[in-house]
């Protein structure tokens, strides 16, 4: 398991190094998007889109509002956006990062990608091996496949997929073998991440009660005051209380709980039905991303009954939950941290001599959805 690890982190690192020698390809085939090799634009290569907002959360904080419509809003043309629409842990460990090795946002950042991939990549090659039961060999395949697939460029950039899916995926393991002391500790960060943080403590309870034999168990353990069980749940409010403190925080600086979620009108979301999301608009990168949303929902269907209750509530919480807020423009960002999806599906191209040819093709489709992020395209935001 050693060579693998080390394997996976050389991989990690060596990813973006890619990223950036395609981007200056890109950048001398095409005369509309300009990239040269150098220190400033290798570190630029990975903000773009919302990694300004966490540059400004990182180095301003969050303001104090007075006038809710300074949270943000939308009517037509007309919008207004905020920083609170932002979770607050990936811009306090920049801050601290950049305080720390006294260093700009762009180098910062980049550290922690490298970190929080590498992290996150291992966190999945576990998974595979631990609670899916695929042996080491095999589990390393499956993490390429995670690594090179279609819109998982994002587990690199300055966003919250690495850090999101590194918590989500120890959290996890950390119920696997028991130590719920550390659960809880973990799911803390976990719902100070991003907002459907605090909605995957469902299936991570779920999974909880499937690893301590199930609901009737569960249930008479609970129905008998049984003394362990009891506090074995009560790790599972750490990340409650967590998300509490942070809303009398956006309370006191706000005048709103959920401030958070009124910031999202600034990106013309708004709350509804779920499948109203799709097709909303006309343009090219909505009329995609529910396309691509409508069947990863097909083959979540159809795959249902290969996981456990557990693994099928975060696999429809994690569509669902974005699509509720009426947009379907980031959906490749939400699905790219599904993994049971990922281990669905690879699991019938490892079964092939072809594996590594469908390797080659995944990585093909991932620097194709690359090149909108390289140049700034709706598509990749």
């Amino acid at each position: 398991m050693g060579k693998k690890l080390i394997a996976i982190m050389l991989i990690a690192i060596a990813i973006k190094f890619v990223y950036f020698f395609f981007a200056l390809t890109i950048s001398e085939l095409n005369g509309g998007y300009n990239a040269n090799n150098s220190e400033s634009d290798f570190f630029s290569l990975f903000k773009r889109n919302d990694s300004g907002w966490y540059q400004i959360a990182a180095e301003q904080g969050y303001p104090k509002i007075s006038d809710p419509i300074d949270l943000g809003y939308s009517d037509g043309k007309y919008y207004k956006q905020s920083v609170w629409a932002f979770f607050p842990l990936y811009p306090i460990l920049i801050r601290q990062t950049e305080n720390l090795l006294n260093i700009g946002f762009p180098p910062a950042a980049f550290f922690l990608s490298i970190i929080f991939s590498i992290s996150c990549f291992i966190a999945f090659y576990l998974l595979c091996i631990r609670i899916f039961k695929i042996n080491e060999k095999d589990s390393f395949i499956y993490t390429l496949f995670f690594i090179l697939s279609p819109f998982h460029y994002y587990y690199s950039m300055y966003y919250t997929e690495a850090i999101f899916f590194t918590f989500l995926g120890f959290s996890f393991l950390s119920i696997h073998i028991k130590k719920y002391w550390l659960t809880g500790i973990l799911i803390i960060p976990l719902t100070l991440i991003r907002p459907n943080g605090i909605a995957c403590l469902i299936p991570l309870f779920v999974y909880y009660i499937e690893i301590e034999g199930g609901f009737n168990k569960f249930y008479s353990g609970f129905k008998t005051f049984d003394l362990k069980k009891n506090i074995q749940v009560l790790w599972f409010l750490t990340a409650p209380v967590a998300f509490g403190i942070y809303c009398i925080y956006q309370k006191y600086m706000t005048g709103y709980y959920f401030a958070f979620a009124i910031a999202q009108a600034g990106w013309y979301k708004e709350f509804m039905f779920p499948l109203l999301a799709l097709f909303r608009r006309g343009d090219f990168a909505t009329q995609f991303n529910s396309v691509y949303t409508i069947v990863f929902m097909i083959f979540s269907i159809i795959a249902w009954k290969k996981f456990p209750l557990s693994m099928n509530i975060l696999i429809w919480i994690s569509i669902l939950l974005p699509m509720a807020s009426g947009s379907a423009l980031s959906m490749p960002r939400f699905i790219s941290t599904i993994f049971p999806m990922t281990i669905y599906f690879t699991s019938f191209c490892i079964k092939t001599r072809m594996r590594y040819l469908f390797l080659f093709l995944a990585f093909s489709l991932q620097l194709l959805t690359f090149y909108p992020w390289l140049i700034g395209a709706p598509i990749s935001f």
